[in-house]
């Protein structure tokens, strides 16, 4: 096997594929060109997901036509120009081959004018072969039409997903960037649909428009300093924490990225808030150096390497622990390290005995019968204390009950859709085009889960009904189809329905369950702790923390010196 030098064509295609590996890629692209350029108005339009047509149009400054030819070819860009510019990136982009990878792999279009110029010029590109720029009517600014995506790498056309789930992720990646500058207009249109529009505001304002007006007053301003960096933004309240992390930005010096260890400090803040398997709401704006950040560590752009990667967890957690703590929201019991305990449903701990080994009880394990002449005893309205033959048991009776809730509902999956129950009043929530298009999608889904959900206005959908069980536990129906719509939004096209039937049964028996802090009878203790031997999983909750801990009366006795 001889080694060779790739043709230049090869070459973008396989930049493509790091570039470009979707249309929400391409779009993200684009638009943060279009930043980069001044603009202050952005239009987006899409055609199948994108997979079509992506078109994006702004009013920035433009490209001159003497140097179209140059924003086609590979690592040409304005925003660097020698190594030192590198070490400290102001702009969005700025590595020059995104336009290049772009045309490789799809029809591309460029029109462009500048202000100084009198006509617009417009270069076309098919499969990385460039024509010569030509004259054309064109306003000031650039619009940038892609089609036929990956029309000539059929491999990579296969793994895009569908036309909705698509559509979704250019929508999730206009509303990050759209996060961090208010000042921009964008509007999105998928077809003859508009499925984002926003107008120029302030940075509250854009981020209410994101999140919803539901949000407005559940929205607490953060504002930290630590040495020369700044975090600013807002962070939701616990009562708006969602079951995934979809409504977390993050952004530095402008730049959406994504970085776990800043969202573990960001929902380190709220432990004992929320429960373990929820998120915060939060959009946080971190504003530092740009020596002290490299942005060129990813294709995408879409992670970052901090030069102190602990000063910005400390300065994202204390920030936020701080915004909390101002507004007297604080942790009824505070966790201790996780090393040393074991979080439960709502954030509090069990009690660890010092000195003394406590068995969890996996799933395989026997579980242990309980006497019906034992006593429960119910401790602090959250842990039920008995015993059984080894020892003592202590168990959590969300987690018990959440597990069993979990079971049932799936039983009753199995054999027909759960039953609902009409609402006296519907409750309803605001609702953009992705919505309603998830709505479509899976109205086969919410018959099955007993949920009558309907458009009632082009901008709000209207719940009419609600599983029997979610009713009688008093949910609130808006907030639960809220929770429903994110976990569809986030499972768009990435697992099956079997999993997304699960993962919303677990949400369910979740705000249905029993909570710590609830009293219950001796009855309604008994009956509880009657079930867990009727499903073989019962020793974990669904999200698969434990429910039981035992003391067993050996590790009694040498604790007590009777060993």
């Amino acid at each position: 096997m001889t080694i060779q030098l790739l043709s230049p064509i090869l070459i973008n295609q396989i930049a493509a594929g790091e570039v470009v590996d979707r249309p929400a890629s391409i779009v993200k692209e684009l638009v943060e060109n279009a930043i980069d350029a001044g603009a202050t108005e952005i239009s987006i339009q899409l055609e199948h997901g994108g997979r079509d047509v992506i078109s994006v149009s702004d009013n920035g400054c433009g490209i001159q036509g003497t140097e179209l030819h140059l924003a086609v070819a590979p690592h040409a860009t304005s925003k660097i120009m020698e190594e030192a510019d590198l070490a400290a990136v102001a702009s969005l982009g700025f590595r020059g081959e995104a336009l290049a990878s772009i045309g490789s792999v799809s029809h591309l279009a460029i029109t462009s004018r500048t202000k100084e110029d009198d006509a617009g010029m417009r270069i076309e590109v098919d499969a990385g072969e460039a024509s010569e720029p030509a004259p054309t009517a064109a306003r000031v600014g650039t619009t940038v039409e892609v089609k036929r995506l990956f029309y000539n790498t059929p491999a990579r056309r296969k793994f895009l997903k569908s036309d909705s789930a698509e559509t979704t992720r250019v929508r999730d990646a206009v509303q990050k960037i759209a996060a961090a500058h208010p000042l921009v207009s964008f509007v999105l249109k998928s077809g003859d649909r508009t499925l984002l529009r926003y107008g120029q505001s302030d940075t509250k304002d854009r981020l209410i428009s994101i999140f919803g007006p539901e949000l407005t007053s559940e929205l607490i301003d953060v504002s930290y300093e630590l040495g020369e960096m700044k975090l600013w933004g807002v962070i939701g309240t616990p009562d708006v924490a969602r079951p995934t992390s979809r409504n977390i930005r993050v952004h530095v010096n402008g730049r959406t990225i994504q970085d776990p260890s800043i969202t573990h400090a960001l929902k380190d803040a709220y432990k004992g808030l929320i429960e373990p398997n929820r998120w915060p709401t939060a959009a946080l704006f971190i504003e530092m150096n740009p020596a002290l950040v490299d942005v060129n560590v990813h294709p995408q752009k879409s992670e970052v390497r901090f030069r102190d990667k602990n000063a910005i967890w400390r300065l994202v957690n204390r920030g936020v622990a701080t915004a909390l703590q101002a507004n007297d929201i604080v942790a009824t019991f505070w966790p201790s390290d996780s090393s040393t305990s074991s979080s439960f449903g709502t954030g509090e701990q069990l009690p660890m005995i010092e000195g003394v080994s406590t068995e969890w009880m996996h799933q395989e394990t026997p579980l242990p019968t309980i006497r019906k002449s034992d006593e429960v005893m119910q401790v602090h309205k959250c842990f039920l204390v008995t015993q059984d033959e080894q020892g003592i048991l202590i168990i959590d009776q969300h987690a018990l009950h959440e597990r069993i809730m979990f079971e049932e509902l799936y039983e009753r999956m199995q054999q027909t859709q759960l039953e609902s129950q009409r609402l006296l009043v519907p409750d309803s929530i605001e609702a953009d085009g992705a919505k309603m298009e998830l709505l479509e999608e899976h109205q086969v889904l919410f018959q099955k889960l007993g949920i009558e959900v309907e458009a009632s206005g082009p901008a709000s959908i209207s719940v009419y009904a609600l599983p029997t069980l979610l009713v009688s536990r008093s949910v609130e129906g808006s907030k639960f189809i809220q929770d429903v719509f994110d976990l569809l939004s986030d499972a768009q096209g990435e697992v099956d329905e079997e999993t997304v039937l699960v993962d919303i049964l677990d949400m369910m028996a979740c705000k249905a369950a029993i909570k710590a802090g609830d009293e219950m009878t001796q009855t309604e203790l008994k009956d509880l702790l009657s079930k867990r031997h009727l499903y073989e999983r019962s020793s974990r909750c669904p999200h698969g923390r434990p429910t039981t801990m035992r003391l067993s009366i050996e590790e009694l006795e040498k604790k007590f010196g009777r060993r």
